[in-house]
């Protein structure tokens, strides 16, 4: 299935719409892991626990991007609903 196959039934800019969403991966894949990172970091500073929290910090990044990342696959790959016809 192509994002940019002529649908002329559909509604205009709906395939921008899904590459739009779809850029907005990478960013996810790079900015979740890091901020979690950098708060553990900062907990490990205050806690003196080492690389511990800094390293949950990390795993709970990764599952939060790929939630996000699964949740705007989703968005980007949503069929339109068509409105019952009454039949």
């Amino acid at each position: 299935m192509s994002l940019l196959k002529d649908r002329s039934d559909k509604e205009p800019g709906r395939d921008y719409r899904q590459i739009g969403l779809l850029a907005a991966v990478p960013s996810l894949l790079l900015a979740g892991p890091l901020i979690g990172y950098v708060i553990g970091w900062w907990l490990d500073g205050k806690f003196g626990t080492g690389p511990y929290l800094g390293g949950a910090g990390t795993l709970m990044g990764v599952a939060a991007a790929g939630l996000e990342i699964y949740q705007l696959v989703k968005k980007a790959s949503a069929k339109e609903k068509k409105p019952n016809d009454g039949k």
